[in-house]
């Protein structure tokens, strides 16, 4: 297949099936390993690009298609959607390639049938000046229902600028590994290999990712430093939560919903590999790939465990110095990396979770011992999922909000002091949200 026959297979199963585009792609490139860095950046960028703008995309469809984009085939929705999105997005693409690469896509799935139909509308859309450019949520691509949820929450301006940033290449953040290499040696390392690697100004482990886009770049995944474990890729938000935390050497930790395992291995690297730390999730290939993952950055103080969130493990009660309970969300707050989360959450799936979360909470402050802290955390935006459950615990007999240091409170938030909302593209990283909590001595 090639690079626009793998992105609209991508999309149709990520738009159309119900899939996950990040991990259509990851299983995608490792079945082509052919493919050099620019057809893997056409890949994305035509699946990113795509499936985040899919609603503006139908919105275009709909002014020059007889058939709606909603009574369209699947397959050929999808095709158009991305023939489309090159045209009206992808200056470096002349207009006559993507309408040829699709109608040839077209011609392949379904024969001469609907060829005609699209090589029209395709064409139309190369000639056509006067569009009627899309407005509020048509704009951002975003359901109405979430849309306003959002402009509820936030307002209009800053809504947009949320949904703006959903639109835009996601940021690619790294964290150094302390415990095996200097953050000058890993910067080196990468720049050897076609990735520039810049400070975040906040955490000194923390640094911004950007691919060279050329032949000879070397994918992240094969990047030296990231096989040997001197790097973890993970977003700047997620680094801050557990920096906050401070987790010490020689503590004892529990990660209470670890998978795939990145704060845990940033706790370990803070505590220097001295102490215990259980990485907690609810199946064994999720803990197995804590296990690589620990293995690969050397971290013999990692233990995964198979364990339920939701039930309650009298072995573990007042048994940590840190509960990490960075918990099952909407995850909003990672509708950049992760587009087609936004067209899927709905209200009643946000006040199912938030009970869910309350349910795992209550067994993780049983989990901390008097003195020791409690790190609440989400990717996500919705107030159901963050602020109503940090009070709640903040209410709880025993627990007193921990103020948190790092990141700076941003101007014109009201977070109280132990509470950090980071919007998407605060400090150029992911939505998230965290609190912290000590749990009193008796």
């Amino acid at each position: 297949m090639n690079s626009r026959a793998l992105a609209a297979a991508i999309i149709d199963q990520t738009m159309e099936q119900g899939g996950k585009s990040h991990e259509l792609l990851r299983a995608a490139f490792r079945e082509n390993p052919g493919l050099d860095v620019r057809e893997r950046n056409l890949i994305t960028a035509l699946v990113h690009g795509t499936v985040s703008r899919a609603l503006t995309l139908d919105g275009y469809l709909d002014q020059i298609s007889r058939t709606p984009a909603a009574r369209l085939k699947p397959y050929l929705r999808s095709v158009l959607r991305m023939g489309l999105y090159q045209i009206l997005y992808m200056d470096r693409i002349p207009a006559a390639a993507a309408v040829n690469e699709s109608v040839k896509l077209v011609r392949k799935r379904f024969g001469e049938g609907l060829t005609g139909f699209a090589n029209g509308v395709l064409r139309a859309a190369a000639r056509k000046s006067d569009w009627t450019a899309p407005e509020g949520a048509a704009a951002l691509s975003l359901p109405p229902d979430l849309y306003e949820y959002l402009v509820s929450l936030y307002g209009t301006a800053e809504t947009e600028r949320i949904g703006g940033h959903f639109l835009a290449p996601p940021t690619l953040w790294g964290r150094v590994n302390t415990s095996r290499a200097a953050a000058e040696e890993v910067v080196a390392s990468l720049k050897s290999e076609g990735v520039t690697a810049e400070p975040s100004g906040l955490l000194p482990e923390a640094l911004r990712l950007q691919r060279a886009k050329t032949e000879e770049a070397v994918p992240l995944e094969a990047l030296t430093a990231v096989r040997n474990g001197w790097l973890q890729l993970q977003d700047l938000s997620s680094q801050l939560a557990v920096a906050a935390a401070a987790p010490q050497p020689g503590m004892r930790v529990l990660d209470l919903c670890a998978a795939p395992g990145g704060k845990s291995l940033h706790a370990a690297d803070l505590m220097r590999g001295e102490g215990e730390l259980l990485a907690c999730d609810i199946s064994a290939e999720k803990c197995r790939l804590i296990e690589e993952n620990a293995a690969r950055s050397g971290f013999s103080c990692i233990r995964p465990v198979i364990s339920d969130a939701l039930a309650f493990d009298p072995a573990k009660e007042n048994a940590f110095d840190l509960v990490i309970a960075d918990l099952p969300c909407s995850g909003l707050g990672i509708a950049g990396r992760k587009p087609e989360i936004k067209y899927r959450v709905t209200l009643s799936q946000i006040h199912d979770l938030a009970a869910l979360q309350r349910q795992m909470l209550d067994n993780a402050v049983r989990y901390v011992k008097p003195g020791g802290t409690l790190l609440f955390s989400t990717c996500t935006l919705t107030r159901e999922e963050n602020t109503d459950n940090a009070r709640r615990l903040a209410a709880e007999k025993g627990l007193r909000p921990k103020p948190v240091s790092c990141p700076p409170p941003l101007p014109g938030r009201e977070d109280a002091p132990h509470v950090r909302r980071l919007l998407p593209g605060d400090f150029g990283g992911d939505g998230f949200f965290f609190s912290l909590f000590t749990k009193e001595k008796t």
